[in-house]
């Protein structure tokens, strides 16, 4: 069997349709590396060695930015142009052809002389649509000959851009932190990167100016929004970026998105019995509710010591408009409770064996700077499927054949879909036709 035969095959594109919606529906069950902003997912640590090649070899972290995906997406939008440049010879075909002379048994013949009867039809909508041997071809709505091909034109267009996007992508996650200068680079962001992603070089820097969190009366969230500034360069000018969770921007080849991640964070100075000073950073994400404490934790570096931390949006606990309440931190050495404080900002205090003091709180949120290529095309590619659906089924053609044998006229109606829908217009215009015959 010939390559293009094979691609086009029923059984060839039934298997290429059930392998990719199979790994479309494993990479939306299985977490995956583009849900934990490039990070490896826990599920993969956790793996004997026996089955590293689950995600070393097969991707099954990173599916869609896999290249045997994208080779089987390459494979199926090649059956697609084949498929789509048979279609555009079958449409052409059908569009100009002229029907034999023979009569069919159909034909309901008229009293009508043939010019009156040319007349008529172009009047009711149908424009000619070639001539031959004393056959007259009307056709009403010629563009919905094309409905089929303008939708795999369609099909073809977001299947490519899909596999573009597949390739290039070039996704980041960066966490930043209220009026604090982000110097990007790849040790202090986290990327994704496609099969072949565009060298793209990340912004200089980022600064997170401000943050808006919006709440309605049941406490959900009901807007987030930041007022960012990037540089592209050392020593540019800043330029000011504002996204939220609805409204994306854009800086430079990055497609700016806020992410739904924020909360506070606290800089904590620890001192140990020994005078020895650093200091820590606790992220902490907004409290759900007014009354509920937000809460996490972390293990402080160079010791066996686990830091946990809570604080609560307003210190009325009557409102989720922040009105900053004192952060709770209590020091663990396994199971044992060493200490318990209560912090406001400049405060020092005694937790276990530490001496802990509350530097800064600021806000922090986590913003998506997203240099994939081929979204415009997808939904250009949708747009054009749509197109071609309304354009097969809201224009439907209908044809009038005309045939004039020895003097006598002969009319038929062809009608490839929904002809019953358009009989009536047909016996409409016939009946009328008669009318005038008579006069």
């Amino acid at each position: 069997m010939k390559p293009p035969k094979f691609l086009t095959s029923r059984s060839t594109v039934i298997a290429l349709l059930i392998a990719i919606s199979v790994a479309l529906l494993v990479a939306s069950s299985v977490p995956q590396r583009a849900s934990t902003g490039g990070k490896i997912p826990e599920w993969v640590g956790k793996l004997p060695d026996s089955l590293l090649f689950l995600s070393t070899q097969l991707g099954l972290d990173n599916i869609v930015g896999s290249a045997w995906f994208a080779t089987l997406v390459s494979l199926f939008w090649v059956s697609l142009v084949i498929s789509t440049v048979s279609q555009y010879s079958a449409t052409r075909a059908q569009a100009n052809r002229i029907p034999s002379a023979a009569v069919p048994q159909e034909s309901i013949r008229v009293e009508t002389p043939l010019a009156a009867f040319v007349e008529q039809v172009t009047a009711a909508g149908y424009s000619q649509s070639g001539n031959a041997d004393g056959v007259y071809r009307f056709v009403k709505n010629r563009i919905g000959y094309w409905g089929n091909f303008l939708l795999h034109i369609g099909l073809v267009t977001a299947v490519f851009f899909s596999l573009v996007y597949v390739v290039t992508q070039h996704r980041v996650l960066i966490r930043l932190t209220g009026q604090e200068l982000t110097r990007l680079t790849p040790a202090n962001v986290q990327e994704m990167r496609g099969v072949l992603p565009q060298q793209q070089n990340l912004p200089y820097s980022a600064v997170l100016k401000k943050l808006e969190p919006r709440f309605w009366g049941n406490d959900k969230l009901e807007y987030l929004s930041s007022e960012l500034y990037f540089t592209d360069k050392p020593g540019g000018d800043p330029q000011r970026v504002d996204v939220a969770l609805s409204d994306k921007s854009q800086f430079g080849p990055y497609i700016v998105y806020q992410a739904n991640a924020y909360g506070r964070v606290y800089d904590l100075e620890f001192q140990t019995p020994q005078g020895e000073t650093h200091r820590e950073r606790l992220y902490l994400p907004y409290p759900p509710k007014r009354d509920v404490a937000s809460y996490g934790e972390m293990a402080i570096a160079g010791t066996d010591l686990l830091l946990k931390g809570k604080y609560f949006a307003d210190v009325g606990h009557t409102s989720m408009k922040l009105n900053p309440s004192p952060i709770t931190l209590r020091l663990h050495r396994g199971k044992e409770l060493l200490g318990e404080v209560s912090l406001t900002s400049g405060t020092r205090e005694q937790l276990g064996p530490l001496t802990v003091r509350l530097a800064q709180s600021e806000w922090w949120t986590d913003i998506l700077l997203d240099g994939t290529r081929g979204t415009s095309g997808i939904f250009t590619g949708f747009a054009l499927i749509l197109a071609g659906v309304l354009s097969s089924y809201c224009l439907v053609p209908r044809e009038i054949i005309v045939r004039d044998v020895g003097g006598e006229i002969f009319v038929q109606q062809v009608t490839r879909r929904f002809a019953q829908f358009y009989r009536e217009e047909f016996e409409e215009l016939i009946k009328h036709t008669h009318s005038r015959g008579v006069i």
